[in-house]
């Protein structure tokens, strides 16, 4: 059957081209759409690396010097410091409230960076600075790759470490650099050479490797390291005062109303020195608001990448519906011959599909090219490419199929409905 098909495929080897091209074409065009929405879902439902449910972030408003409200005892930078740790003191005596931070660029779904760059024996690496006050991993319940718990890892911050990511020095997956727990670096020194301290670079010590926490759901970017500078030997408990970020966690059984619990005690609980609550917002709506672009976005390139495969199977269906529609004569002679009609089926559909097969080789092999210069690459993220493209590939392969099929099965059983001699007669 094979061989017969494979000969008439070769007498027929005119049209064949012509058609053998448009697969290939095909082909490759539904391939970049299928890696597009893989690419794009598994960054996506990816995990995150932390948690951000009962998570909020409170806006403390600065009263000026030319404000009634002004509180003059409180001028200077250690009366303001001392002002904002009574505020974290406060809210964690709350009984609604896990943990409270304080931290600079740190905390996620922030469009605010600040880099590190750290070099470890003869290997370097750079990524996210984080600036945080102890409680930081609980509320987002980051966790080390060896399984400390966030307590664990607020305790590390507290002794002053440096908390690294795994991937701090093989921030890509293509990077062959050992990661932080493979180099042993955990209890070992380092200068922060970035920074002065009386004009030497301090020291500090690495604690427990993290697990990579994401930039945000649309991003594979995962590399940070976290410290407290609010103590001696770095800056001082002053430090505190350029932290712009301060966010809590809710027990999860108090998490009702938590905003208007929080505002209702803004102007006397929690209004310490010159800070003042004004507004609370949960880290859900933040991540909603800071992903809005690029979900709009991504939204707007599914549609568009809709309509081109809701083209793409009209011009096969087409293509295929006119080819068979022009072999009613000879589809009649089979019957005629005494061919079955499941027979006749598999011969018409086997011929399309075998074509398919036949091109889908060159087809992969235009789809590793583009895989290999990541023209397809969606925000950077380098998935697993042997994985990648067999996926969208097969993927691509199983629609195509899908749509010769129909191109063919709906036109041929109208045509076995015509009675031989009739089609016969019918002039193509």
């Amino acid at each position: 059957m094979k061989k017969k098909l494979l000969r008439q495929m070769l007498n027929e080897w005119r049209t064949n081209v012509w058609l053998a091209l448009e697969f290939l074409v095909v082909s490759v065009v539904l391939w970049y759409i299928c890696d597009y929405f893989y690419a794009s879902m598994r960054t996506y439902f990816a995990p995150l690396g932390f948690e951000y449910d009962h998570c909020y972030e409170l806006t403390m408003y600065d009263i000026p010097e030319s404000s009634p409200e002004y509180r003059p005892e409180y001028a200077g930078d250690s009366a303001q410091a001392e002002a904002r740790y009574e505020i974290l003191r406060r809210l964690k005596q709350m009984p609604e409230i896990e943990a409270a931070a304080y931290s600079n660029n740190a905390r996620p779904f922030n469009g605010s960076n600040s880099g590190f760059t750290m070099g470890y024996d003869s290997v370097s690496g750079n990524g996210l600075r984080r600036f945080v006050t102890p409680d930081f991993p609980i509320i987002y319940r980051y966790r080390g790759v060896n399984g400390e718990s966030p307590e664990e890892l607020a305790r590390q911050l507290e002794e002053g470490k440096v908390l690294l990511s795994d991937n701090f020095f093989s921030a890509s997956s293509r990077d062959p650099r050992p990661s932080v727990n493979e180099l042993k670096a955990t209890g070992k020194k380092f200068q922060l050479t970035e920074y002065t301290v009386d004009g030497e670079h301090p020291e500090a010590s690495v604690g427990s490797a993290m697990v990579p926490a994401r930039y945000d759901q649309f991003n594979t970017w995962s590399s940070f390291m976290m410290m407290d500078p609010c103590r001696d030997g770095f800056h001082s408990r002053k430090a505190i005062m350029y932290h712009n970020e301060l966010t809590v966690r809710v027990r999860p059984e108090q998490d009702h109303d938590i905003a208007a619990k929080l505002m209702a005690a803004a102007p006397d609980y929690l209004h310490v020195g010159n800070n003042l609550l004004t507004n609370v917002s949960s880290l859900d709506d933040i991540r909603r608001n800071f992903q809005r672009s690029t979900t709009t976005q991504l939204r707007n390139y599914s549609a568009g990448m809709g309509f081109m495969m809701i083209n793409i199977f009209l011009g096969l269906l087409g293509t295929f519906w006119f080819r068979t529609q022009q072999r009613v004569n000879e589809i009649a002679i089979r019957r005629v011959n005494g061919a079955t009609r499941s027979g006749i089926f598999g011969r018409l559909i086997g011929e399309g599909v075998l074509l398919l097969a036949l091109v889908t080789p060159l087809a992969v092999a235009a789809d590793c090219m583009l895989t290999h210069y990541d023209i397809c690459a969606y925000y950077g993220a380098h998935h697993s490419t042997a994985l990648r493209i067999a996926v969208c590939a097969g993927t691509s392969f199983v629609l195509m199929a899908l749509m010769v099929i129909a191109g063919i099965w709906f036109p041929a059983r109208r045509a076995m409905r015509i009675e031989p001699a009739q089609a016969l007669s019918i002039d193509n």
